[in-house]
């Protein structure tokens, strides 16, 4: 309320002041003073209108940055499935291959194993023919 009665008493003043500089005539200490106070309102007015063009461009900042923190955490999220899916897909092939080499592994081995034991059989069919062509005196 007090700030709304200065407001129209200094509104009052200008109006004499300014009557006075459009008729020219000279201008009192006090003249000056209620110009400066109207030039101080002004200036604070000013700066209120610019503390509120400031919040508000705060206020839009604020929610383009959510915005954009919201879609680079989607981004983020899609990305991480994305590669949770590539690795479990990759070691499912890795098992898949490790599989086929422990099957081929496996095959080789069996087949070594009956190489080995036809090699030892046919030593043994060797020996004992050697043997027995031993025993006949040849």
């Amino acid at each position: 309320m007090v700030e709304s009665v200065t407001s129209a008493v200094i509104e009052k003043a200008l109006d004499t002041v300014l009557r006075k500089v459009s008729e020219g005539r000279k201008l009192s200490t006090e003249d000056l003073v209620v110009l400066m106070l109207g030039l101080f309102r002004e200036i604070r007015n000013d700066i209120a209108n610019t503390n509120k063009r400031i919040d508000t461009l705060y206020e839009m900042m604020s929610r383009n940055y959510e915005a954009l923190n919201s879609r680079i955490n989607e981004v983020n999220d899609s990305l991480i499935k994305k590669i949770d899916e590539i690795n479990k897909r990759l070691v499912e092939k890795i098992d898949e291959t490790n599989k086929r080499i422990d099957a081929i592994n496996d095959s080789l081995s069996k087949r070594i194993d009956n190489l080995y034991d036809l090699l030892g059989k046919i030593y043994e069919a060797l020996i004992k023919g050697d043997n027995h062509t031993k025993a006949e005196g040849r």
